[in-house]
């Protein structure tokens, strides 16, 4: 029997998220906090998707943990299975943001920004939202031809000698590494 490798994480979140993400009602069987923020960053990986795709680089800026320098900061763990990890990791240093935790009280808060609209249908209304995006992908999906033409005209312009180009597999683990 294989066991998928678990990475515990520990980070620091203000008491009033934490108290947030307890108290979602669409996460009522969850026993442990780490299930309930495994669980939302699971919902939110077509968003993670969008981000690394599309997202502004984050210039490696520190962002205090809250804006209220009163509030409780409590340090927390979270068992996050390798292949989010590894999601997590290439968004942390692809978007350049200053560390994983910043990432995740982003997520978390974008989540939570989600509640608030949609309240106890967020979850259903979430999964409209990607549906739609992936109808979206679908439509501007390049062929292979294209895609051919496009990455040369990229190759073209990188600059130095030892020109790497990355293709990574499904499960965000490099694939092939091409030296050009």
């Amino acid at each position: 029997m294989s066991k998928e490798c678990v990475h515990d994480f520990h980070f620091v979140l203000n008491r009033g998220m934490k108290e947030n993400l307890l108290g979602l009602h669409v996460f009522k069987g969850y026993k442990s906090f780490s299930g309930i923020m495994v669980a939302i960053l699971e919902k939110l990986v077509p968003v993670m998707v969008k981000e690394h795709k599309w997202g502004e680089q984050r210039l490696s800026r520190y962002r205090s943990v809250c804006t209220d320098s009163e509030e409780i900061r409590d340090h927390v763990h979270m068992y996050v299975p390798d292949k989010l990890y590894r999601e997590l990791k290439l968004l942390h240093q692809d978007l350049n943001f200053y560390s994983i935790a910043q990432l995740l009280r982003w997520l978390f808060d974008l989540f939570l920004v989600f509640v608030d609209v949609y309240k106890d249908k967020v979850l259903e209304e979430l999964g409209k939202t990607f549906t739609q995006w992936r109808l979206e992908n679908e439509d501007d999906h390049l062929t292979l031809s294209e895609f051919m033409r496009q990455l040369l005209r990229i190759i073209r312009f990188l600059p130095g000698k030892n020109r790497l180009v990355t293709v990574y597999n499904p499960d965000f683990s490099p694939f092939w590494i091409f030296r050009i």
